[in-house]
């Protein structure tokens, strides 16, 4: 694992390898985390973060089903 923080997506218990960036996941981790209230610091700190989200009804973006959308249902 690399410093920073690594974020490991799954839908449906398949990993999303692809549009990471333009995931809700991501972005949360990266801009809606404080981590310095878990006394971790991204830059320094190796931070793995698992997403696992199980459901019918999954706010897919895109025709391939490759990232999550922030979508209410």
């Amino acid at each position: 694992m690399k410093e920073g923080i690594s974020i490991y997506r799954f839908a449906n218990r398949i990993p999303l390898l692809f549009e990471a960036g333009g995931d809700v996941v991501t972005r949360t981790a990266n801009k809606d985390i404080n981590w310095t209230y878990y006394k971790m610091d991204p830059k320094r700190d190796k931070i793995g973060v698992f997403v696992s989200i199980v459901s019918t009804k999954i706010p897919f973006k895109g025709t391939g089903k490759e990232y999550i959308g922030d979508e209410a249902i």
